[in-house]
Order: structure tokens, then C-alpha cells, then sequence
């Protein structure tokens, strides 16, 4: 496990009052940037900006920025599926999305540490200048859009910079699993899964360094 050179109850104080959305592995996620303190990080998928605004949180400690990648339209999620298989068009995010997003991370304090990128990740990583000190990727869940991330943006990750995914072993998301198992498999790499998730025994953490 990651040292804890941010206290626990520090990391849980990133964690408090984010707007509604997705952060499963928090607590692992921040406890990794403190051990290798990024200067960069980069956020692919971020919807309102729950997990990027606790992510900011702790690396604007030492002056570290979170950049979020996202389209902020409906079929930039999940492949368009909700968790429970409905569709998005129905329920969720809209372009109207990113002005909720940018609200949420300047009600939560942290703009000047946060940038947003309204891109496919595929366009952003084409045109991304600068080294990456850590990647968080968890936009598209299908096989072909986490595989294409992986081969996009892991190599824009400076060596010995931190990568890592969500959603690795969700029943509701198979290609995530297959994608990092392949993209690990053809590139011989190792990367380490985290602690199951409290209320989904088969969804972990997956990351390492390259």
C-alpha cells in the first residue's frame, strides 16, 4: 500500500461535500498521489468533477494541477450505459454538463488547480504537450475506447509516472478488464490491483508505473 505521507483523516477531508458522480476507489487514489506528489495529473472522464475536485484537493498541497479530458456529452460515459443498463440519453449528462462541472469546482475552492479540456480523448491526446506525472483514466467503459486511452496517453506518462483505472473487474463494464489485461499483455507490463470495493467484491483499483 501507498505511504501515507498525507494523514488519513486529511484524505478523507478531500473526499467530503463532492458534487453527485463517481469515485469508488477515493481513498487509494488520493493515498497514491500523495506517495508520488504529481505535478500533473490528468483526468480522463470526469462528469461533474467529483473525483477530480478531491483529487485537486491534495496536489494543490504542492502546487500540482488536475487536468479533466471529457466531452461532457451523453455517449461519453460508459459507452452511453448507466451501471443498471439504461441509457444515458435519458437521465444524464448534456453539453450543459461542463458549465455544471466548471460551477462544481469553483464552489469547491479548487479552480486555480483544475483545468477542463471539452475533447475526445483521442483529439486531446494528439495534441497534448508536456510531460504527465499521473493518469486516472475513466471515460468510455466499452473494450475498444479504455484499449485506445491505454495506447493514447500511458505513453505521454512520464517513466516512473503513476497510471491508473477504475472500474477494473465490474460485471457492468467487462471491456475494462480485458482492455487493461491486453494492453498488459502486448506492452509486458504489470500492474497492480488494488482492494476490492466494499459493496462490489469484484471491482478494484488498477495501477502501477511505467
Amino acid at each position: 500500500m501507498p505511504s501515507a505521507i498525507i494523514q488519513p483523516q486529511t484524505r478523507a477531508a478531500a473526499l467530503t461535500d463532492l458534487p453527485q458522480g463517481w469515485f469508488h476507489h477515493g481513498q487509494l487514489i488520493l493515498a497514491l498521489l500523495a506517495e508520488h506528489r504529481p505535478q500533473t495529473v490528468v483526468e480522463l472522464g470526469s462528469w461533474k468533477g467529483a473525483s477530480a475536485i478531491a483529487m485537486a484537493r491534495t496536489v494543490r498541497a504542492w502546487g500540482g494541477t488536475v487536468t479533466c479530458v471529457d466531452t461532457w456529452t451523453p455517449d461519453a460515459y460508459h459507452g452511453g450505459l448507466s451501471t443498471d443498463g439504461a441509457t444515458f440519453a435519458d437521465t444524464a449528462p448534456t453539453p450543459a454538463t461542463i458549465a455544471e462541472c466548471a460551477a462544481n469546482v469553483v464552489t469547491a475552492g479548487v479552480a486555480a488547480s483544475v483545468r477542463l479540456i471539452p475533447a475526445t480523448t483521442a483529439d486531446a491526446a494528439a495534441h497534448w504537450q508536456g510531460p504527465i506525472d499521473a493518469l486516472y483514466i475513466d471515460a468510455d467503459h466499452t473494450y475498444a475506447s479504455v484499449l485506445a486511452d491505454l495506447e493514447a496517453w500511458v505513453p505521454l506518462v512520464r517513466s516512473g509516472g503513476l497510471v491508473m483505472g477504475d472500474d477494473y473487474g465490474n460485471p457492468a463494464f467487462p471491456g475494462v478488464r480485458m482492455a487493461w489485461n491486453y494492453y498488459e499483455q502486448e506492452h509486458r507490463r504489470t500492474f497492480t490491483r488494488g482492494p476490492s470495493h466494499f459493496d462490489m467484491p469484484t471491482m478494484r483499483l488498477i495501477y502501477g508505473t511505467v
